[in-house]
């Protein structure tokens, strides 16, 4: 049904080291072990009484201070500050991140990065919609890691902003159920076009917008002078192309074409990030950002379960879970990301093995909380052994997850209304500065 996206000739090198790094990562998911991970360190029934008593102090602290966000522009930056702290502390006090985690998490540089993100984002695209802009400031939050780990200070650069733009742009695009697989396919046409360097004029608006983006990242990258980033491009939207085919229950996939898929998408998403950063990578940073990549793709595929399969997509967790076979699979997905994670010696950055050991924890908890959430999905054995990971017990953190989003959402359309303000975005100071010591 989908043609393959082939990339340029001239680009060998290229295609030969990116085949490398699927395969090489494909073999690595087949080879982590499916078995339930043992023990590194384990929460009490003690210890998670006094994390959820803590965590529901932290939340109350937090709701009322929220209410009280001022009417005048001089007092929201104080705040800012002290909301900004609490969060700090509810990340420590709740999830367990180490006080070096968060000063990578909440420094100055990854706010002013945020800030200045929305602040674009907007300006080039007054309709888009808040969770839109969130989608994408993700990927602005992992080209900043990624910053870090090449020894660079957290930035806004012209081609982060377009790269992460793109993501909505295009990924929410493929992904809406109104377009016909015709729209779909002559848009991914004429975007592969484009990013091979023809000039194309636009046939619509959402179509100009996308081009727009592309210019940016030419101004930033000469096509001439850093192949190797359009290359990365044409690989990202290939994998694109391909994963229309886990949309349909009629063209069913074996596990073995919806890992390739996985691996392919997933690992071209952040090498091109990489690329996007630098414009130029040794093969063994591209080869750990590939890994990073395929490790937030299967992550994020456990994370939308639920939601794949009402949706109907296929990916191998909704299929594990019909098989039966889902326990091993997520155990595997536990080691997998151990696995990937140990190769940053490519790094002589010394805040590298900080910034793994970040990832490694935030992997975890967003797992952890993953299983929390489908825990129908598991059996009662394995939701015990799992819990013990989590300094919060499972019906816990469901349960506060709830609970704060039915606190904002009795409380935001009265401030929204008060204070004129058109998303939670606005409580950053988007227009303003932020002072903010660690």
């Amino acid at each position: 049904m989908y043609s393959v996206l082939r990339l340029p000739e001239n680009e060998s090198y290229f295609d030969e080291s990116f085949r490398d790094y699927i395969d090489k990562y494909i073999t690595l998911w087949r080879n982590a072990h499916i078995e339930a991970p043992l023990p590194h360190k384990l929460y009490t029934d003690s210890d998670q009484h006094d994390f959820e008593y803590e965590t529901g102090r932290m939340i109350n602290f937090i709701d009322k201070d929220f209410r009280k966000y001022p009417a005048k522009e001089r007092q929201q930056s104080a705040w800012r500050e002290r909301m900004i702290k609490s969060l700090r502390k509810f990340a420590i006090t709740s999830f367990q991140f180490p006080e070096k985690h968060c000063d990578i998490i909440f420094s100055r540089e990854y706010l002013a990065s945020t800030i200045e993100f929305i602040h674009q984002g907007r300006e080039f695209d007054q309709h888009m919609q808040p969770e839109e802009l969130a989608q994408a400031l993700r990927n602005v939050w992992v080209m900043n890691c990624l910053q870090l780990f090449m020894g660079r200070r957290p930035s806004l650069t012209p081609s982060i902003f377009a790269y992460s733009m793109l993501y909505p742009y295009t990924d929410n695009h493929l992904d809406n159920p109104d377009l016909s697989i015709e729209t779909k396919e002559l848009a991914c046409r004429r975007l592969g076009l484009r990013l091979s360097g023809q000039p194309l004029d636009p046939c619509n608006p959402h179509e100009a917008a996308v081009f727009h983006l592309i210019s940016m990242i030419e101004g930033d990258f000469p096509r001439a002078l850093f192949p190797e980033v359009y290359s990365s491009l044409l690989a990202i939207h290939s994998g694109q192309v391909q994963s229309l085919k886990q949309q349909h229950q009629t063209d069913l996939l074996d596990e073995q074409q919806l890992l390739r898929i996985s691996v392919t998408k997933g690992g071209s998403s952040v090498l091109v990030d990489g690329w996007l950063v630098d414009g130029t990578l040794c093969r063994e940073q591209a080869d750990f950002f590939f890994g990073y990549g395929v490790l937030l793709q299967l992550l994020d595929d456990l994370q939308d379960m639920a939601r794949d399969r009402a949706a109907g997509h296929q990916t191998m967790f909704t299929r594990a879970e019909t098989t039966g076979q889902l326990e091993g699979l997520t155990n595997r997905l536990w080691a997998f990301i151990h696995h990937v994670l140990n190769r940053t010696d490519c790094f002589s950055n010394p805040q590298a093995l900080e910034l793994r050991d970040l990832i490694r924890h935030n992997s975890t908890m967003l797992m952890l909380r993953a299983i929390a959430e489908c825990a129908e999905s598991f059996s009662d054995e394995y939701l015990r052994h799992m819990e013990r990971f989590s300094p919060l017990r499972f019906a816990y953190l469901r349960y506060c997850g709830k609970d704060i989003k039915s606190r904002f959402e009795k409380i935001w359309p009265g401030l929204a209304r008060r204070r004129k303000l058109k998303s939670v975005f606005d409580l950053l100071g988007v227009t303003g500065q932020i002072s903010l010591s660690n």
